[in-house]
């Protein structure tokens, strides 16, 4: 093979009926091509693999990720226990002062339920 010395040659074979495999197509086809790391299949897989042997090599990103998806999850279940707070846990309670004023008291029984709801997530 003249002048093909530095090319190296595979072949990506995708089993359409495996589930990964046909996510890994959707992606390939919906790729925005005029994004230069999206020009090509070969410019999208190369930058598949090197995004994802980066993140495995750098422990300090894996970190990272996984600072943000604790500040994620913290973040949401505040919001849900908040909003849970706020809201009658009987069926058919009704308020009998504006929502502004009224701060219904949890106790802990009902903290330690909500608590373990969210845990299921």
């Amino acid at each position: 093979m003249k002048g093909s010395g530095n090319l190296f040659k595979t072949t990506l074979r995708l089993n359409l009926n495996n589930a990964q495999d046909l996510e890994a197509w959707n992606n390939l086809m919906c790729a925005d091509t005029r994004r230069p790391e999206y020009s090509s299949y070969t410019r999208t897989i190369v930058t598949a693999i090197n995004d994802h042997f980066a993140r495995i090599n750098h422990p300090e990103m894996r970190f990272q990720e996984a600072d943000l998806l604790q500040k994620i999850d913290t973040t949401v279940r505040k919001a849900v226990v908040d909003c849970l707070k706020e809201t009658p846990l009987e069926v058919g309670a009704t308020r009998q002062v504006p929502e502004s004023q009224a701060k219904p008291e949890i106790n802990s029984e009902s903290e330690a339920a909500i608590e373990a709801f969210l845990d299921c997530f």
